[in-house]
């Protein structure tokens, strides 16, 4: 393994472990805040970390796996392993945003006043400057690896700064103006905004289990990256899917029939080594045929 490629994943495995600990910390914060409080938006901002804790630990568990060799029994690695632990999340963040709904509409036919919000608000303003600081080192750690799990992590972290955000004004409301109902309303809204987060992490899973094709923008990037070597005339029959971390890419690409063996295999080196710095997870699997081969289309 090269220096660059373990370097690489030395920084992914830090991103998704830091990602696991901001969320611990921020749960236990949220947890105290939400017993002196008392407010269903910091409730729903609990149930929002997590879920984002659940979806960072199965994010850790898959990185790790991506990072270590497949062995013989697991030939094409063990990234699935994501995909029936999403299903296993799904399950939990259904049961919590149901248990937030009901409490939330409780709250909202039976209003109550908070009490010490000061303290809500401090665990909220440090849980908006934890998030800032993870989403920063992902960024980075994205910019040099370019890997598609700490992405998809850092989508739910910015998010979660937004919805901090309105735990604030929601309890200035409803402490300052007596707007009680608005405190239960951010939690029936966050409530409904876990459920679509149940059904993509579904969708997401069944896509990755039935070995769906990745999205037709990638698939084009990587017909580009293809074409641009001249003694390329053609690429078809390309097939991708999704492991956990790792995509599987293979096609066929139409080359001179004049190469020689070793010329057309070094071409083909060139163009996975293009692919694999603009996916560096990626496993890639390349067939030359002669360009006047047709074979299927």
């Amino acid at each position: 393994m090269s220096q660059k490629i373990n370097n690489n994943n030395q920084l992914m495995k830090r991103a998704s472990y830091a990602s696991v600990c901001v969320a611990f910390v921020l749960i236990v914060l949220k947890v105290i805040a939400f017993v002196v409080t008392g407010s269903v938006a910091i409730l729903s901002s609990l149930f929002d970390s997590t879920q984002d804790m659940m979806t960072s630990v199965v994010n850790a568990i898959a990185i790790r796996h991506a990072t270590e060799p497949a062995d013989k029994h697991h030939r094409f690695g063990h990234g699935k392993a994501q995909a029936l632990g999403g299903l296993g999340q799904a399950f939990i963040i259904a049961a919590a945003s149901c248990f937030l709904l009901i409490e939330s509409i409780q709250r909202l036919l039976n209003p109550q006043p908070l009490s010490q919000i000061g303290l809500g608000i401090i665990v909220t303003i440090v849980a908006i400057l934890m998030t800032i600081a993870l989403v920063w080192f992902q960024s980075f750690v994205i910019r040099k690896t370019g890997s598609l799990s700490i992405k998809a992590d850092r989508a739910h972290y910015t998010g979660d700064i937004l919805m901090n955000v309105g735990v604030i004004l929601s309890m200035l409301f409803s402490y300052f103006l007596d707007w009680r109902y608005v405190d239960s309303l951010f939690g029936v809204g966050v409530s409904l905004y876990l459920f679509y987060v149940v059904y993509q992490v579904v969708k997401e899973s069944f896509e990755m289990l039935m070995d769906a094709e990745m999205p037709e923008d990638f698939r084009r990037k990587i017909w580009e990256i293809a074409r641009v070597f001249p003694d390329v005339f053609d690429v078809h029959d390309m097939r991708t899917r999704q492991s956990g971390s790792c995509a599987f890419i293979q096609f066929c690409v139409h080359m001179r029939d004049d190469l020689t063996l070793r010329q057309a295999h070094d071409i083909l080196d060139m163009i996975e080594d293009r692919i694999k710095e603009r996916f560096p997870d990626s496993e890639v699997i390349i067939h030359a045929e002669p360009a006047d081969h047709r074979g299927r289309s």
